[in-house]
């Protein structure tokens, strides 16, 4: 009686069991992670690929990097259908701040490198984990010899003195108030709206114009001469690898966010640039975020050693702690050591805005439908414009 007991109540077990699942289907899977990022089509898949590996389920999309700032913003604003995590430029933080949620400490007290650790910070919190730095720098074939100084006029004459009949524009650089900034501050400006400089002493005779105004005619003279005239906007940066792929350009200004695309890592050295701009990516939660510890976990797993050290190999970005930097590959350990002396853009909610006025001032100039000393005078009344809404 036992034996048949015993099997009865299996039966039932197995029918009930048959029931409830018929009754309740099968269990829910766990809801996605919602993140908003700004990778590459090539980081994107990588992302996808370990992130499969690491048994999360992420619903992540995609913004432009050039409305990124915009786009989150409204979400932000309107709370609707807002991400767990977000992928934000370091520069965006100001102006989001208010809307995210400070970083937990276990997060905050990792091994992260000086340079990665002021970007994620700001008035003595942490407000955003970093996940890569990045900055303006001089990339050059091996073979070729180092700039005499990292300041703009020996990364010029290195370009000049590589020059040839057949190659003339030997300088790679951008027609992009980001990649003006060296000239700027070699003038003692920045991208801020009272840092255009002031008016300067007689010089050679003459009464200069501002320091501003200087550093935009010295950037303008380099098209044609020794960097090639631009060409259309939107097709800057294929252009850019086309060219130094193809030896046109010896000593190209640009940032680790290209170097995922120049081929052989190991033929490539990188040089320091005078008053280069430092900056990199975060990982924020939004206070309107539906899961935030599961945000911080798509964030942790981002910022681990394996995943950081996986995306430098792969693309030789700039890891943020120093672990993984240290079993980076060579490409990505010289472009950390290039950019430690180079100084972040003025932590300000206005700072990204700014690029809107010189942008459009840089283009007039170069294409000289605009002289320096107009560009320059618009440019400092849109900043002041700026600078007055905000008050």
């Amino acid at each position: 009686m036992g034996s048949r007991y015993i099997a009865g109540v299996q039966r039932l077990t197995a029918i009930l069991a048959c029931a409830c699942a018929v009754a309740c289907g099968d269990p829910p899977a766990p809801a996605a992670i919602r993140f908003l990022h700004t990778f590459s089509p090539a980081e994107t898949e990588l992302f996808n690929a370990v992130i499969a590996e690491r048994g999360l389920t992420v619903e992540s999309s995609l913004v432009p990097f050039a409305r990124g700032q915009q786009v989150i913003g409204e979400i932000l604003a309107t709370g609707q259908r807002c991400p767990d995590l977000i992928r934000i430029d370091a520069t965006w933080l100001p102006g989001l701040r208010a809307q995210l949620v400070p970083v937990p400490g276990e997060l905050a007290s990792l091994d992260w490198t000086p340079e990665a650790a002021a970007l994620g910070q700001q008035d003595g919190a942490w407000w955003g984990v970093p996940q890569t730095v990045d900055g303006l720098l001089v990339v050059r074939d091996a073979a070729l010899p180092a700039p005499a100084s990292p300041s703009i006029d020996d990364v010029g004459a290195a370009a000049r003195a590589a020059r040839t009949p057949a190659r003339p524009h030997r300088l790679g650089v951008r027609v992009d108030a980001y990649w003006f900034v060296p000239w700027l501050r070699a003038e003692g400006g920045d991208l801020a709206p009272d840092a255009l400089g002031a008016p300067h002493a007689v010089r050679d005779g003459a009464t200069a114009a501002g320091g501003a105004t200087r550093a935009l005619a010295t950037f303008a003279a380099l098209f044609g001469e020794v960097a090639a005239p631009p060409p259309a906007a939107g097709s800057e940066a294929p252009e850019e690898l086309r060219r130094f792929r193809a030896g046109e350009v010896a000593y190209w200004i640009t940032g680790p966010w290209q170097f995922g695309e120049l081929g052989d890592a190991s033929r490539i050295a990188v040089s320091p640039l005078a008053g280069a701009p430092r900056g990199g990516q975060l990982l924020v939660v939004p206070t309107c975020a539906a899961r935030p510890e599961q945000g911080w976990r798509l964030a942790a797993e981002l910022a681990s050693v394996p995943v950081a050290t996986r995306l430098a190999q792969a693309f030789s970005t700039i890891p943020t702690r120093t672990s993984a930097l240290a079993a980076a590959p060579p490409l990505a350990r010289a472009a950390a050591d290039a950019l430690r002396d180079a100084v972040p853009l003025p932590r300000d909610p206005l700072t990204p805005l700014l690029f809107d006025d010189l942008n459009p001032a840089l283009a007039a100039v170069v294409a000289k439908d605009a002289t320096p000393e107009e560009a320059i005078a618009g440019v400092r009344r849109g900043w002041q414009r700026l600078a007055g809404d905000a008050r």
